[in-house]
């Protein structure tokens, strides 16, 4: 038998991913055969776990296979032979779930008023994106979250960030205290001199309005910048 056309049914039980969780539980399987059970079924030419590991497989090499994944985008996932648009929205609901569960995990220690916490929070979210996206955090007198606003998504090594957006969101909102944060998809979170001409301008203008800017949180691959800790802000 052609064993390209074997059906997830036709494999020993000991080889299924569904009853293999069941009887072990979901940490014994691979990741190929996590990504199998979410896709159901594979095509006329492969089963599931076959088409699984051909998407493990079309990560680049240099990178971890889940961690590339988690980056994917639809285009990413239906150029693959056999990923539709159901298997394409599986596969994106699933690797937002991981971010979600993930964030949750650090929400009841975020304090707007310490880096480490908002950067462990929001680098589960941002660490992933392939572009720069810029965040404010719109807070009011008493440092609570009033509105997270996403300003503008960049390129891979530049965002563009406009003071007067910034202020208007927070005006917008009342806000009385702001925090920035974007990400650098290099992984490195060192601050560019376009980083901290863009954060002066902001906390500059601020300040006009009484708007006070508590810090630039800058998120790399587990790692971040605090401008203020970094005392790159006045």
């Amino acid at each position: 038998m052609n064993t390209n056309h074997i059906t997830m049914k036709e494999l020993p039980t000991s080889e299924r991913p569904y009853e293999r969780c069941l009887k072990y539980g979901a940490g014994v399987l691979t990741d190929a055969e996590l990504i199998a059970v979410l896709l159901k079924n594979g095509t006329q030419k492969e089963t599931a776990l076959q088409l699984a590991n051909r998407m493990l497989l079309s990560v680049p090499k240099q990178t971890d296979a889940l961690a590339g994944l988690m980056a994917f985008k639809e285009p990413d996932f239906m150029r693959l032979s056999g990923i539709g648009p159901v298997k394409t929205a599986t596969m994106l609901c699933a690797m937002e779930l991981a971010k979600r569960l993930s964030m949750a995990k650090y929400r009841p220690k975020l304090t707007y008023t310490d880096p480490q916490t908002i950067a462990d929070y929001y680098m589960e979210m941002m660490r992933y994106y392939d572009r720069e996206h810029f965040l404010v955090l719109l807070l009011d007198s008493k440092n609570a979250l009033i509105r997270e606003v996403e300003i503008s998504i960049g390129t891979v090594n530049a965002s563009f960030a406009s003071p007067r957006e910034v202020m208007m969101e927070a005006l917008q909102y009342k806000a009385v205290h702001i925090i920035l944060i974007h990400n650098h998809p290099s992984g490195n979170p060192v601050p560019s001199p376009a980083d901290i001409e863009v954060t002066k301008k902001i906390q500059a203008a601020g300040k006009l309005l009484d708007i006070f800017l508590l810090d630039h949180i800058i998120i790399g691959e587990q790692d971040y910048v605090s401008m203020r800790a970094s005392h790159l802000l006045s």
